[in-house]
């Protein structure tokens, strides 16, 4: 332990800004780094974004890292996996953080591989252990019926990804500044097994990303019977200003795209206002909305399961019910 200190974030960008995930986890690292008292310390690979990095002072990062290839422009497991490598040797953290994603579900288990060091994926809590002094890894399992409990006894660093949705964000001193240092390295070409042909742009980026960090969500489920209950809480949504979801039937019947799927299998939100429309309720889909702050429940069963999760409830047609909530709220506005 006395090689390794401090705690290192890997840092990742949406758009101009730090996406919402990365300050989650900062979030975390900064309670975690206060009980050891240690540094906070964030990475980011690319090179492109310097000026956004900087950002990362504002959410409490006591030194934030840079690391800058042509390689790195585009996320590849092999050419971000030499970067983190090399970082990690060099920086030596006790701890590091990732935000679990389909790139760092990649990324996270090869780095513990190569520092001979395990690794904890999805956790919904860290803390530290009062007796060892280690990480405490929780992560949900059998579906989100269980928690299980993980600590990496004696190596170093200890690593762990961290579910979007699990921790609040940190908040932001506009005052808090400071320079983004650059790391050297040197990335290995022949160990670079993929090549990056092109992006192709999704439609449904857009609504996943205000998805993520929206206070309110409506979330449309097998109850809505056909794609065109979609528009409906499409308008729903747009009036309230928030964010459209949908349950994994809703989403494998095509009503709903995949990236917007909230649930274990998808993504964990938590918002101020959470609207489950035509959602019965299965333990999968609670496991991705249950830290909502108020739940709001609209089913036509009231033996459906989400009534005992949710704080409102309304028995009822959804269509009859929303098409006059939303007549209601265009009134208010007017």
């Amino acid at each position: 332990m006395e090689t390794h200190r401090n705690i290192l974030i890997y840092g990742e960008i949406m758009g101009d800004r730090l996406s919402s995930h990365t300050t989650q986890v900062m979030q975390i690292g900064l309670e975690l780094s206060k009980h050891l008292s240690q540094e906070l310390k964030v990475l980011f690979l690319g090179g492109q974004f310097l000026k956004t990095s900087e950002e990362a002072y504002g959410y409490g990062a006591h030194q934030v890292y840079m690391a800058s290839d042509p390689l790195l422009e585009n996320f590849m497991t092999d050419s971000y996996l030499q970067a983190m490598e090399q970082v990690v040797r060099d920086l030596r953290p006790a701890i590091v953080l990732f935000g679990h994603n389909e790139n760092t579900a990649s990324l996270a288990p090869r780095l513990a591989f190569r520092l001979r060091t395990g690794v904890t994926l999805d956790c919904v809590e860290l803390k530290i252990d009062s007796a060892s002094g280690l990480l405490e890894q929780v992560k949900p399992v059998f579906g989100g019926k269980a928690h299980a409990h993980y600590c990496c006894s004696g190596i170093f660093p200890q690593i762990a990804s961290v579910r979007e949705g699990a921790f609040d964000p940190a908040d932001f001193d506009s005052s808090q500044r400071g320079e983004v240092s650059k790391i050297r390295f040197s990335l290995d070409r022949s160990g670079i097994r993929t090549r990056f042909l092109g992006k192709k742009k999704d439609e449904s980026h857009a609504l996943a990303m205000k998805l993520a960090s929206a206070d309110i969500v409506v979330c449309g489920g097998r109850g809505l019977g056909r794609e065109e209950g979609v528009d409906l809480i499409k308008e729903t949504a747009y009036l309230l200003d928030g964010a459209i979801a949908g349950s994994r039937p809703a989403v494998d019947n095509g009503w709903i795209p995949n990236s917007l799927q909230v649930g274990l299998t998808g993504k964990k939100v938590n918002p101020h206002l959470y609207i489950a429309v035509g959602i019965s309720g299965a333990l999968q889909h609670l496991a991705g909305c249950r830290k909502a702050r108020t739940i709001v429940a609209i089913n036509s069963d009231e033996t459906a399961p989400i009534f005992k999760l949710s704080h409102f409830g309304v028995v009822g047609d959804y269509k009859e019910i929303l098409k006059g909530f939303n007549e209601e709220v265009k009134r208010i506005k007017e």
